[in-house]
């Protein structure tokens, strides 16, 4: 997967130079995500919600098609708890022996195709497929120790929204599905700036 990551990506830098339109955009999206810990809670703390952001550039292939490549920062989920408190993962019930925090943060880089759809002279549908090399922290501190282990790898993504053109700039607003250990949704709005070079 790694290997498609890194052949996508060079396509998409190779595009830059061969296909004929002289315009790229750049981007910011706010991400307000949901990291799917596996986690059941039971007495503990669990909470998988937070904000993150995207950073992205891409590139119109035609009126109906960009292609796009994106950093992405997920935020974090966390559990915590004092002795006692329980929660279950992979069916399995688990109790806090002491008062303790667990939390995983997410980040990716990924490279999509983007077709869009005009539904009137300023709004468009889009939708995203794509592959993105994810990096996850795991973290664990308790009153008496301390852990960190790292997982990386590659999976899909996919999404689609809504664009409204103003000029030289769009707003956007979408859903995002990421495909990791821990998987992603994410509802984004973001803004977008389109330029000539």
């Amino acid at each position: 997967m790694k290997k498609i990551l890194a052949i996508s990506i060079s396509i998409l830098l190779l595009s830059f130079h061969t296909v004929k339109s002289k315009e790229i955009y750049v981007g910011i999206d706010y991400l307000n995500t949901k990291i799917d810990s596996g986690v059941t809670n039971i007495s503990s703390n669990l909470d998988e919600k937070d904000s993150g952001y995207s950073l992205y550039a891409g590139l119109p292939i035609d009126k109906n098609l960009d292609l796009e490549i994106s950093y992405n920062d997920f935020g974090e989920a966390s559990l915590s708890g004092v002795s006692g408190n329980q929660f279950i993962l992979d069916g399995t019930t688990y109790q806090f022996i002491t008062t303790a925090s667990l939390s995983v943060s997410a980040s990716s880089i990924g490279v999509a195709v983007k077709p869009k759809f005009e539904v009137s002279e300023n709004i468009s549908l889009y939708s995203r497929l794509g592959v993105h090399n994810w990096d996850t922290k795991f973290n664990i501190t308790s009153t008496n120790t301390t852990a960190n282990v790292d997982d990386d790898g590659s999976d899909v993504f996919y999404g689609f929204g809504v664009e409204v053109n103003f000029e030289n700039f769009k707003g956007k607003v979408g859903y995002s599905v990421y495909n990791l250990d821990e998987d992603v949704d994410s509802i984004n709005v973001g803004l977008t700036y389109n330029f000539s070079y």
